[in-house]
């Protein structure tokens, strides 16, 4: 371990050692007043024609370099449009490339640059996924573990720069899943399927109120060329047991109509080593009363299809709208094969349960999205309206059969044999209307209202066979839950030469009712709440930029989680929601520093969290039991600094490195005992990307988590991994083949001790991390030029309500 903290050493030293030399360069690129994403930017010496460095704009249409040039030209390539070149230039002042339309339409599209991996701005960071050959063969889940700032648990819960409580995103809307059911959708969300992840740590308030640790926007690939253009890929990938990815896309867009539709098949095979061993204390005495330990060898497997469809109608040149659909259909099974030793205090072996759990769980999401957006004048007034339409259902299968063994290894008594049916529905109906009203010298103002109406209904059926008659068990329980939201914003920004000022308010107010059908407990709840946001910056220079950010956010209780029936992974272990949870509210501010357009960033921050919601882990000595729920135990305190380096420092080699230090202190009472702890831990991530001649590029990553608190009660231990990967451009850039290799050591492995009150518990958890990976991929096109697409939907903040990250 001590050769990896001296590699990230080092080579954090040598890159930030780099940094001073070169200039930066800046511009956009636009065409009939409007941005042009996509267009591959060349950087030349200011006489002849050697390209000293390409890039892409983004969907804003800007670009940017760094160089030691001191005069320069740059060239812009985009289909569609003829090519441009600048005259020659000198760092400074922002470039504008202007294109005019070509007359000629071109058969075939080529690939001649590469986006850089990760692109920091001044809202959010932006991780480029295709930009990693280590990113093939992988889950979307596997590509978070590797994101900056970014740690996966081993529940798939996420945590972003040592604070929890992220509000996860799909192309901007919300999942409705619960927690494990949004970990087991992004493993099995292929990373062909995903185009740019985005990271915003303080959202405006434009954004909705959830989520104290900030938002991960995971973007799904989609059209942007004119004309007809597509893909078709294939990846293998083979550890312990195999992966398959099957995947296609198919764009067409010409006049005023644009259409595109893709679709997923993800085959995967994995397993799950799960130790566990438990020691039962006296709460008086601390004594330990038995001992619990637990080995299970979960198989899973794991067979989901996505599609993808959207239509979007340019009415006129002013107006569009449009429509666009998601599904997921995910058909899960485990086996959950589970022995458990029960000891006495003076360590005599008691008895031995002997445990199968099957499960099989049938997931569809289906979202649907209707736009419209018009331009009020050529100021740029603007008036945008949403409606969503999420559905989300899920079908969970259980049987488990279990045997008592005493130390004579004879069955003492009749097995229990358990059956479940889990059938739940959330149903989500969203809607948003926003404004923008540009002002005088570089003001401008937003505002806009939303209402969401989400109703779930969770149906818990276990039936227990006694004397060959299956008997209704009393874990069954019906629990229906309604909410509704009604929030309004208002949002205004001023630019000055050097300073720049924009304050939001957002109100929303919550409305809960909750009925538990069996035992006829029924809760009403209303909050009215306001969330102000502040952000200041100052460009001290060209390449300097000071920011300074306030906002208060909320985290709403998960919909499941508010279900107190009982998910059991055995007989002796099992999950249970709280009715009685509340929500939990965050106050943030965060210092930031960016030199170069993002070549190094800095950044401090502070949040305070009240009635935080935490996993909680009890045990029953009487019954042999251990269980999670979830209760409003404490508040936190998360302090956290954050450097980050990310520069090309040769035609070869584009180095990044990004290291965050935090502290999590919890302060509350837990079970009438005061609970204070605090922990500071870091974590370093790695990434290198090089690029040879004629197509070839390579990728060297890893990172390392440190021991950390994790959720008031138990440490994790550290955690790493290293990868590596190839590409290579074939059949004239229109394929792409990689090969990678992830968690090349077989270091992934989860290391939790806890102890806390009259429970100590040692948990380990090995999985099928280490994979070598090979993909195709072939784009197709004809008649293309590059054309904006419009991000829309007016589901922000339930991406996580049914599930995803309220840690």
């Amino acid at each position: 371990m001590s050769k990896l903290f001296t590699l990230f050493f080092f080579v954090g030293l040598f890159l930030s050692a780099s940094a001073a030399k070169e200039n930066n360069i800046n511009g956009s690129v636009i065409a009939d007043g409007k941005p042009i994403s996509g267009a591959v930017v060349y950087l030349l010496k200011d006489t002849g024609t050697v390209i000293v460095k390409t890039t892409i704009t983004d969907t804003d249409g800007k670009f940017s370099f760094t160089s030691t040039l001191a005069n320069f030209r740059i060239t812009v390539n985009a289909m569609g449009y003829n090519e441009f070149t600048s005259s020659i230039k000198q760092p400074g002042l922002p470039i504008e490339a202007v294109l005019t339309a070509s007359e000629k339409l071109m058969t075939a599209v080529t690939v001649v640059a590469q986006r850089k991996l990760v692109e920091v701005k001044t809202d959010k960071t932006v991780i480029n996924v295709d930009a990693a050959p280590t990113n093939i063969g992988t889950t979307a889940l596997e590509v978070l573990e590797k994101a900056p700032g970014v740690m996966v648990d081993k529940d798939g819960n996420i945590s972003m720069l040592g604070k929890a409580g992220v509000v996860i995103m799909i192309d901007g809307k919300p999942t409705y899943m619960s927690n494990a059911d949004v970990a087991n959708y992004l493993k099995s969300l292929s990373s062909s399927q995903l185009d740019q992840i985005e990271l915003i740590t303080q959202p405006s308030a434009k954004f909705d109120a959830a989520g104290n640790a900030g938002i991960i926007n995971i973007k799904t690939k989609t059209n942007k060329p004119m004309g007809t253009n597509g893909s078709i890929g294939a990846t293998y990938s083979q550890g312990v047991n195999r992966r398959l990815s099957l995947n296609g896309s198919l764009g067409y867009r010409k006049g005023k109509f644009n259409i595109f539709g893709s679709v997923n098949y993800f085959d995967n095979i994995s397993f799950n080593e799960v130790y566990l061993s438990r020691n039962i204390r006296n709460p008086n005495t601390k004594e330990i009363l038995s001992v619990l330990d637990q080995t299970t060898g979960m198989s899973v497997h794991v067979k989901p299809f996505n599609t993808k469809f959207s239509l979007d109608y340019l009415a006129t040149k002013n107006t569009s709208f449009g429509m666009a659909f998601s599904g997921n259909f995910n058909n899960n099974f485990f086996k959950l094969p589970t022995r458990m030793e029960v000891i006495n205090s003076a360590g005599v072996l008691q008895g031995v349960y002997n445990s199968a759990t099957e499960n099989a769980m049938n997931i569809n999401n289906i979202i649907g999205n209707i736009y419209w957006k018009t331009k009020l004048d050529t100021t740029g007034r603007e008036l945008t309206a949403d409606i969503d339409f999420i559905r989300n259902s899920s079908d969970f299968n259980q049987t488990m059969n279990s045997y008592y063994y005493p130390q004579q290894n004879n069955p003492a008594e009749s097995p229990y044999i358990l059956k479940g049916l889990n059938p739940s529905v959330v149903k989500v109906y969203t809607g948003k209307i926003d404004y923008v009203h540009p002002l005088k010298k570089n003001a401008k103002l937003e505002a806009g209202i939303k209402a969401s109406f989400v109703e779930t209904d969770n149906n818990s059926l276990f039936n227990v066979l006694k004397n060959n008659v299956w008997e209704v068990d009393p874990r069954s329980n019906e629990f229906i839950y309604k909410e509704n939201i009604y929030a309004a914003y208002l949002n205004g920004n001023k630019q000055w030469k050097k300073w720049g000022l924009q304050l939001g308010l957002r109100l929303e107010n919550t409305i809960m009712n909750g009925n538990q059908i069996t035992t006829q407990q029924k809760f009403e709840r209303n909050l009215l709440q306001l969330f102000p946001t502040a952000f200041l910056s100052y460009k001290a220079s060209d390449i300097s930029m000071f920011t300074i950010n306030f906002g208060r956010r909320i985290d709403r209780p998960n919909y499941r989680d508010l279900n107190p029936f009982q998910l059991l992974l055995n007989p002796f272990t099992y999950n249970q929601g709280n009715p009685n949870l509340r929500p939990q509210f965050t106050n943030n501010a965060e210092l930031g520093y960016s030199f170069k357009n993002g070549m190094i960033t800095a950044k401090l921050g502070y949040s305070k969290t009240t009635d935080i919601i935490t996993d909680i882990i009890r045990a029953n000595d009487a019954e042999k039991v251990t269980y999670q729920t979830r209760e409003n135990v404490a508040s936190r305190e998360n302090i956290n600094l954050s450097l980050g380096f990310n520069k090309s420092l040769n035609k070869i080699l584009t180095a990044g490195f990004f290291a965050n230090i935090y502290n999590n202190k919890y302060n509350g009472i837990f079970n009438n005992e005061p609970l204070d702890e605090q922990f500071t831990s870091f974590s370093l991530n790695m990434n290198n990307q090089f690029k040879f001649g004629k197509g070839w590029s390579a990728e060297l990553s890893g990172f390392y988590n440190h021991k950390n608190l994790l959720l008031a009660q138990a440490f994790i231990e550290p955690m790493w991994q290293v990868g590596f990967g190839v590409s290579k451009q074939v059949f004239k850039n229109k394929g792409t083949i990689r090969l990678s290799a992830r968690d090349i050591f077989f270091s992934q492995r989860v290391k939790i001790d806890q102890r806390y009150q009259n429970l100590d518990s040692k948990f380990q958890q090995y999985s099928d991390s280490r994979h070598v990976a090979l993909s195709f991929t072939f784009r197709f096109a004809k008649n293309a030029s590059n054309v904006i697409r419009r991000n829309g939907g007016s589901s922000q903040e339930e991406q996580n309500r049914v599930g995803g990250g309220n840690n």
